[in-house]
């Protein structure tokens, strides 16, 4: 009985030492989160000079301008393009790596590493590598496909030429991810998926994407954030152009900011991109309890 209340009264004690101990953590995170977040919301509804300093309050006025640009919903839709086309892309591409070496093989080490390089190239070196790629005249893309199309200034190509780009970075990490599922999958299951007569689409289809269907949405999840982001492919390959036809919400944020020095309107662009990121987030985790299997 003594004991038990010498218990109570030590779970009833206030312990000052975990806090001081998160102290540093919580610091870095109120400086490098927070106060950067509260700062965007509040320059958002004010005017400012030159410098990004407040000058008057402007209510919603820099919301009204930007939602009536005539550029903003090119901006959006060339953001929602370029994200699906990403995501999309890359989720299928490093899925059908991952698939193809699920099994563990002699000299499997080779391609494992092949398909992950990507993961160690910046967008920099990337961006000036492809941009030899895919000149008009003298391309690599261009001698294999047999064609002049000038990736880059053309307006037709010139997302999908970026997007193309973004995909072939992001595969390295998200192949990982899905090759480290893949691998988890029982072989007892698959060698008696194919004693049935099942066939490398329907192992696939059946066993192989729902039983990692956790590190598929982690995948999912990883590339939604990071396609809405991209940026320095973005700059370095096209610099929103030709005719604003790769110019995305994010683009548009350092062009307000950094170019034309209205850093009141690129925190508005900054609060779309944090609800567009919200709501796609809000929206997998809800569909996280119908098509994840946890084992």
């Amino acid at each position: 009985m003594r004991k038990e209340k010498l218990l109570a009264r030590k779970r009833g004690r206030f312990e000052l030492a975990p806090y001081v101990l998160m102290l540093p953590a919580i610091t870095l995170f109120c400086l490098f989160t927070f106060w950067p977040f509260f700062k965007t919301l509040f320059l958002s509804f004010s005017y400012t000079n030159k410098k990004g300093d407040f000058v008057q309050w402007a209510g919603f006025d820099n919301f009204v301008r930007v939602f009536k640009s005539s550029l903003f919903p090119k901006i959006m839709g060339n953001t929602f393009k370029f994200a699906g086309l990403v995501g999309v892309g890359t989720l299928l591409f490093s899925m059908i790596f991952a698939l193809a070496s699920a099994a563990k093989e002699k000299g499997s080490r080779v391609y494992e590493v092949m398909f992950a390089i990507p993961m160690a190239v910046a967008s920099v070196p990337a961006s000036v590598i492809f941009e030899f790629l895919m000149k008009k005249e003298g391309g690599l893309i261009n001698g294999i496909l047999g064609t002049s199309i000038a990736w880059l200034q053309d307006p037709k190509w010139a997302l999908i030429a970026v997007a193309f780009v973004t995909v072939w970075l992001h595969i390295g990490s998200s192949y990982i991810f899905l090759l480290v599922g893949f691998r988890n999958v029982p072989q007892e299951l698959v060698e008696c998926a194919t004693l049935d007569g099942a066939g490398p689409i329907r192992k696939a289809l059946k066993i192989f994407i729902p039983i990692a269907s956790p590190q598929i949405f982690f995948v999912v999840f990883l590339n939604i954030n990071s396609c809405f982001k991209a940026f320095g492919q973005i700059k370095l390959l096209t610099a929103g152009g030709p005719n604003n036809s790769t110019k995305t919400i994010i683009y548009e944020m350092y062009e307000n900011a950094m170019k034309n020095s209205r850093y009141e309107t690129a925190c508005v662009d900054a609060l779309i991109l944090f609800i567009i990121l919200l709501v796609a987030n809000r929206i997998q985790n809800a569909l996280e309890g119908r098509l994840v299997f946890y084992k």
